[in-house]
């Protein structure tokens, strides 16, 4: 009898230590949590207002259709994604100044907007990071999001033409665009081209 007893107490025993075990490792965790919470970093804003800059330097070089300019703000390391579907294969600096050239040769007036059409207003179209999804939520401020519209005049026709417009761009330390991928109906331009 006085085994089982025992046996009871020791059970007993080591049911309320496990318990207080599991509660401090608990509260250690819980801690560990908060303390994380505390230590996420400021979003870093002036990275992010360089980054913007040096894009929108690069959209107004392109509506002045200064190649020179262009050419400069680009790294030669440019990894390029065109608007249209090409199995999503990266091209190069090389690949993207003639599509810009002929940009320049085929359109007069080039103008672009910046910001989202929205039922009621423009809202802005400048942005980097996410909130959400959640699991890959991040401030990171180094790939930036342009949204806006582009409209410009057809040089041989006199047609004006417009499209919608969203690309998502990186800038490296030394201000050079090191990441370009841009998405907008590149067929809808020749079909306003063709239209009578």
């Amino acid at each position: 009898m006085k085994k089982h007893v025992f046996s009871i107490v020791v059970l007993a025993l080591l049911t309320v230590l496990a318990c207080k075990e599991t509660a401090t490792a608990d509260q250690s965790e819980s801690e560990d949590k908060t303390t994380a919470a505390d230590e996420t970093e400021a979003p870093d804003y002036a990275t992010f207002d360089k980054s913007a800059a040096v894009l929108s330097s690069f959209l107004q070089a392109h509506c002045d259709e200064d190649l020179e300019a262009l050419t400069a703000m680009l790294s030669d390391t440019l990894k390029w994604s065109p608007p249209f579907y090409n199995g999503n294969k990266w091209l190069g600096k090389e690949d993207f100044l003639p599509v810009l050239k002929n940009y320049h040769d085929g359109f007069e007036d080039i103008r672009y907007t910046a910001g989202i059409t929205l039922a009621d207003t423009t809202g802005s179209g400048v942005f980097a990071g996410s909130v959400f999804p959640k699991d890959v939520a991040t401030s990171d401020p180094s790939t930036i999001r342009q949204y806006g519209t582009w409209s410009a005049k057809h040089t041989e026709t006199g047609k004006m033409i417009g499209v919608k417009w969203y690309a998502i761009g990186s800038v490296n330390d030394d201000g050079k665009i090191v990441m370009w991928t841009e998405y907008f109906d590149a067929n809808g331009i020749a079909v306003q081209i063709a239209e009578e």
